[in-house]
């Protein structure tokens, strides 16, 4: 395969997936802009599917790494003491179609997958609210979509950040 070959396949593989843009809901009044720390808790899975990798682990690394990106303060350590305001967010997927056991082999069909994240004050234990983030692809890797999923949930949480007016005491 020549190198234009390989970056049309490339191309297409990226334009094949489609991102659902995540459903954000926040409890009334609430605003994250005020959080300094972000707790990424492991995801459970409720899916049945049965994954060559340990999901659980890797998403929420990929949760943690993601808002990172964005110089946000992400732990993956439940026991951090941290004297700063947090929120912990604890993560399901809920929904996957594809194939499990072979996450990092592209495969045509569709693929699909749900994430649900929800946002909890450290201190209080307050529901702060949720985050519903899926993906979709025609072709390329199981895993792609999977990891979408996890940044969609980070991206969520930036874009909240960034543009939601502070909470109202």
């Amino acid at each position: 395969m020549t190198f234009r070959h390989s970056v049309m396949a490339l191309l297409f593989s990226l334009t094949a997936c489609t991102p659902v843009r995540p459903r954000v809901s926040l409890a009334p009044g609430v605003s994250l802009k005020g959080y300094e720390v972000f707790v990424v808790m492991p995801v459970t899975d409720r899916t049945g599917a049965r994954f060559n990798l340990d999901m659980g682990d890797s998403l929420q690394q990929h949760i943690a790494r993601r808002l990172r990106s964005y110089n946000l303060i992400a732990v993956t350590d439940s026991s951090a003491d941290t004297v700063a305001s947090a929120v912990v967010v604890v993560s399901t997927l809920v929904d996957f179609r594809g194939i499990p056991m072979w996450l990092q082999v592209p495969s045509r069909g569709t693929t699909a997958c749900e994430l649900r994240s929800e946002l909890w004050d450290n201190r209080s234990g307050q529901r702060l609210g949720e985050i519903v983030a899926a993906g979709l692809a025609e072709e390329g890797t199981p895993l792609f979509v999977l990891y979408q999923c996890a940044h969609g949930v980070a991206d969520a949480i930036e874009r909240q950040l960034r543009t939601a007016p502070p909470a109202t005491p």
